[in-house]
């Protein structure tokens, strides 16, 4: 008995992975708001402006920039341009950031 029920919990864990494993449109959305944060932060006003007016711009060309893989429980992403790359987890539908030289500027390179 205990073994079907260790057995259930798996697969219902399982299943809710599967299930919220995030899709490209999310990711998108994620980014979008990603750039939305950072213009809010921006010291210069215009930057601010700029940045909300052309930010769902800015994350459309970003999702295109994108490769992801599906493992059916969770998603990468890796959106590269030029040498910047940000890379993250999609899980839970919620996305880890693990590399991000885009809007932080500068970490080490991953070989």
């Amino acid at each position: 008995m205990k073994s079907l029920t260790s057995a259930l919990a798996l697969i219902a864990v399982l299943g809710l992975l599967t299930y919220t494993n995030p899709k490209m449109d999310e990711y998108d959305q994620f980014i979008n708001q990603r750039i939305i944060e950072r213009t809010r932060k921006a010291q210069d006003p215009l930057e601010g402006m700029i940045g909300s007016v052309l930010g769902g711009f800015a994350a459309k060309l970003l999702a295109r920039q994108t490769l992801r893989k599906d493992y059916l429980f969770f998603s990468t992403y890796d959106t590269a341009l030029g040498e910047k790359h940000i890379r993250s987890i999609g899980i839970l539908n919620h996305f880890f950031l693990t590399e991000d030289q885009v809007f932080h500027g500068e970490s080490p390179q991953i070989p």
